[in-house]
């Protein structure tokens, strides 16, 4: 019984943190102005693209689908610090992030964010069905102009465009990058 009682306390405190660290990074994005974004020019080749992967689902497709569909200059990934990344396609550079490599608060820790700010990322994109505070607030600081993650209740601030998918499944992830691609080619015409 003293377990559940002590299970229960840090189920608790996780929950406040995870609370103060999205009131936190809110308020820090709303001092930030964001400007518009000129579709037609958004999504060109030769664009530099951060994309936060989940733990599950068939990561390497959903990556080679991106790399066709956006036809990008430079992809990066932010994995968990136990995915294979081993499994991903070549010339993708690879940030892992770790619960080591979390404040307090839940938020990345400040190396990791300034290696990714200087990336010159201009296209991030969140594959977190449900939302992941570091990978929300890593996608919202990297400075890109263009900041995608699927719909919850508590991206306010973190996304400039959220998809709203017809319910999860691996290929919710490929919907999206399809979708991408689309307004890619209509954007070329």
């Amino acid at each position: 019984m003293g377990g559940n009682i002590l299970q229960s306390q840090r189920n608790m405190l996780n929950s406040l943190r995870t609370f103060l660290g999205r009131k936190t990074a809110q308020l820090r994005l709303c001092l930030k102005k964001s400007p518009s974004i000129p579709v037609n020019c958004l999504l060109r080749p030769g664009k530099n693209i951060l994309i936060c992967l989940p733990e599950d689902g068939n990561t390497a497709e959903t990556l080679e689908l991106l790399k066709i569909e956006l036809n990008p200059l430079n992809i990066f990934v932010l994995a968990e610090d136990h995915q294979n990344i081993a499994e991903f396609p070549l010339g993708m550079k690879v940030f892992s992030l770790s619960e080591k490599g979390l404040s307090l608060l839940c938020l990345p820790k400040g190396s990791l964010m300034k290696e990714v700010r200087k990336q010159g990322i201009d296209i991030a994109i969140d594959l977190h069905w449900r939302f992941s505070l570091p990978s929300a607030y890593l996608c919202a600081y990297s400075g890109a102009v263009l900041r995608i993650g699927f719909y919850s209740p508590q991206v306010h601030r973190f996304f400039n465009l959220e998809y709203h998918g017809r319910g999860f499944s691996p290929e919710a992830y490929r919907e999206l990058i399809r979708f991408l691609g689309k307004i890619n080619a209509f954007s070329h015409r």
